[in-house]
């Protein structure tokens, strides 16, 4: 008799420890990469440029990994992604309330996925939100100071670029945040928060004189940039 509840004991603990889901570290990472599998063909759709498709596509994935009986990490990544492709896609149809609920759900479930927090800058920065699209775009680059779009793959080389968007658009980001703040200049103190310290990133040559001027040369990055990357 004890014995049996030895064995019961240990059995519970089993279970406890999440052994009991019947499957073996071999077949739980077949489901695993199978599932990872899924987000190359969900970006495929993205870009398209059918975005319905797209958060069609990316919230069948989400679905999958909420159901996958496999290590949490992995079904948070792939979850992070998931609502980060929803996040663009009603990005690009300009429903920014749902962009801003799939981006902040992307960096809850992975903090470290750059192209979610980018995405979210992007969307408070068009709602005005001059703050928080620091503070988001700021956190992107932290994590990939080198954030580029249309080259991502994860970690087994699987496609999943989108668009075009690279370092320099989110320091487009900082600097028409900063200057909405009034954060024009530091000439005085080497300090990149303000809109000219995040200009010359982007253009070396460029001199502060004065708001207008800096407006302006903001604006006629943000034309280059757009006309050599095909935006939209």
């Amino acid at each position: 008799m004890k014995r049996y509840w030895l064995l019961a004991g240990i059995a519970l603990f089993c279970a406890a420890c999440g052994g009991g889901n019947g499957l073996g570290p071999g077949e739980a990472r077949k489901r695993e990469d199978k599932l990872k599998e899924r987000l190359p063909l969900d970006w495929k759709s993205y870009r398209t440029g059918d975005y319905q498709a797209a958060i069609a596509a990316f919230t069948e994935t989400l679905e999958k990994a909420e159901a996958l009986e496999g290590t949490e990490a992995v079904k948070n990544q792939v979850k992070s992604e998931a609502q980060n492709g929803i996040g663009w896609s009603f990005f690009r149809t300009q429903d920014l309330e749902s962009a801003a609920s799939s981006f902040k759900q992307a960096t809850q479930l992975d903090r470290r996925n750059a192209d979610a927090w980018v995405g979210w800058a992007g969307v408070v920065l068009a709602q005005r939100r001059y703050n928080d699209a620091i503070q988001y775009a700021n956190q992107a680059l932290e994590i990939d100071p080198n954030y580029t779009t249309d080259n991502r793959q994860d970690e087994r080389g699987h496609d999943l670029a989108h668009d075009v968007y690279g370092e320099e658009h989110v320091r487009l980001v900082l600097a028409e945040s900063y200057f909405q703040l009034g954060r024009y200049s530091a000439a005085d103190r080497p300090d990149p928060n303000n809109a000219a310290a995040q200009l010359r990133l982007i253009d070396s040559g460029y001199r502060y004189r004065d708001p207008g001027q800096l407006l302006e040369a903001i604006a006629q990055n943000a034309a280059t940039l757009q006309a050599e990357n095909a935006l939209p």
